[in-house]
Parts: C-alpha cells; sequence; structure tokens
C-alpha cells in the first residue's frame, strides 16, 4: 500500500469517524443552543464497537430487535445477535465468538398454545427462549499444557426468563446448556489432542438490567455443572462472568463507555479483572 494510498483511507476513516450520526427518535433527543438536537440514550445492543482495555483490544458487532405479529399482538420475539466479538491482545489471551444469539418469546399473559385440537393455551409464569452461540476460539494462558486452543464448536441452551419484559432492559434467564468443545495442539499440524462434551449437564443463569436511557448496564453469567473430557472423564466446572457498564459522553453522538469486568474459569483456576473503554462507530 502507497502512501497516497494510506492518506486515502486514513481519509475515509476520519471521515466517517466525524461524521455526526443522526438522531431520529424526538423523545430521546434534546435541543442544543443553536437549536440542533442531540441524542441523551443510546441503545447498547445495537452497535459497532471497539474497545481498548486492560487486557488488549477489542470489538464486536451487536444488533437487536422485536419481532411482532398482526394476528397475535400480545406476542412478541425479542432477538439478540452478536457477531464477531474478539477480544485481547496477548498471544495467551486472545479469544473470539463468530456468533451469538439470544432468543426469548414474551407475551403479556405467559400463554403458550399446544397444537392440538382444538388448540389449547396454557399460562406460564415465565418467557421462553433458547441461546446458541457457535465458533468461539480460545486462546489458553498456558502454553505448556500442551493444548493452547480452546475451539467451541457450539453451545446451546434453553432458557426461561423469569423476570418478564417486553423490551430488552432486563432478564433473569436460566436453563439447562449443552455444548462441546475442542482442544488443539500448537503442534503436529494443529491436530485434535482433547474434546469436551456437556450434554445438557451443565446450566446457565443471566442476569441482565439496563437503564431506561441505556447509559448504564450490568450483565453476570454463571455456567455450571460437570462435563465430559477425553482425557480426564467427568469433572464439575464452572464459568463465571460480570460487567458493569456506564456512558459518559458522546463525541458525534458517538458514545463513549468506561466498563469493569471480572471473570473465573474453575478449569484452569484462572481469576481475571478487566477496565476499558468502549465506543460504538455505528449504531
Amino acid at each position: 500500500m502507497g502512501p497516497a494510498t494510506r492518506a486515502l483511507v486514513a481519509a475515509l476513516g476520519c471521515g466517517i469517524f466525524l461524521a455526526p450520526i443522526v438522531a431520529r427518535a424526538d423523545s430521546c433527543t434534546k435541543l442544543d443552543g443553536s437549536g440542533q438536537r442531540y441524542p441523551i440514550c443510546f441503545d447498547p445492543g445495537n452497535e459497532v464497537s471497539l474497545t481498548a482495555s486492560s487486557d488488549g483490544f477489542g470489538g464486536s458487532i451487536a444488533v437487536r430487535h422485536i419481532v411482532r405479529f398482526e394476528d397475535d399482538p400480545d406476542l412478541a420475539w425479542k432477538l439478540e445477535h452478536v457477531a464477531l466479538d474478539v477480544r485481547g491482545g496477548k498471544l495467551d489471551g486472545i479469544e473470539g465468538t463468530l456468533y451469538r444469539g439470544r432468543y426469548l418469546r414474551h407475551t403479556r399473559d405467559g400463554h403458550i398454545v399446544l397444537p392440538t385440537n382444538p388448540p389449547k393455551k396454557v399460562f406460564l409464569p415465565f418467557d421462553i427462549g433458547a441461546y446458541v452461540e457457535a465458533g468461539s476460539v480460545r486462546v489458553e494462558g498456558d502454553v505448556g499444557m500442551g493444548i493452547p486452543v480452546r475451539i467451541g464448536m457450539v453451545k446451546t441452551a434453553a432458557l426461561i426468563d423469569l423476570w418478564r419484559s417486553r423490551d430488552f432492559r432486563r432478564r433473569l434467564a436460566i436453563g439447562p446448556m449443552a455444548r462441546w468443545d475442542v482442544g488443539v495442539t500448537h503442534t503436529d499440524a494443529f491436530a485434535i489432542a482433547r474434546h469436551v462434551v456437556a450434554p445438557f449437564s451443565t446450566g446457565i443463569v443471566n442476569l441482565h438490567a439496563e437503564s431506561a436511557n441505556g447509559l448504564m448496564l450490568a450483565d453476570v453469567t454463571i455456567e455450571a455443572g460437570s462435563a465430559w473430557s477425553s482425557d480426564a472423564g467427568w469433572t464439575p466446572e464452572i464459568h463465571a462472568e460480570g460487567m458493569l457498564q456506564r456512558t459518559l459522553l458522546a463525541i458525534n453522538d458517538r458514545p463513549i463507555a468506561l466498563f469493569v469486568g471480572a471473570r473465573y474459569w474453575s478449569e484452569t483456576q484462572e481469576a481475571t479483572v478487566r477496565v476499558g473503554a468502549r465506543i460504538a462507530l455505528f449504531r
């Protein structure tokens, strides 16, 4: 890439970053002294973001939306998608996920319809849904173990949401979870050296809360149970992760947030804390 090309790319990048995002929702905007509108609330679930933290750099693409039905206005599907979620900057701390999704079905009265003849309504005190994750990669911290790379082939869970909400601001979802991971060595042409399988023998609990304006959010996830590995058989395990985030300011309508997170892996006896900043490039 020549000097002229690099200059053009830099100029385009600066133009994208400096061009303001147009705020459309009047209920989430105010007028400044010159009569221009500026946003006072943000949606942290719809953004292309970059992060810089104590464990390196990262980024992700997040999209969430609600699907409603004309024939049943009380029914809504809340769909959340995260793609290309990458973080870390060291060889022993890089990890990423190709896709992660959460789908929750909400009705005002909590009913589901059984396909009997005639159809029958069953009323539940919770919402139902599912969680899926595919294509995750984590470089283990201890390369000397001989299995420095873990690839999460698939992870899925059936969920019930006890904190029933029609929007995305709160959630208390629990359910049984299944997953399949493989360990890959850095020698022998990246040979598969280990399999880890949890056939719905683990469970997941996810607590999520957001402020009405999206400036503050908290999220805690705990996965615990037993998994079978090809080298150790059945063993108990726990993975816990939490994050607290606060949006402090916005530059050209692009919010900048500070966050602090903590994580624990029982398999490696690893507990880490990270602090950093996140900026939304697109919304």
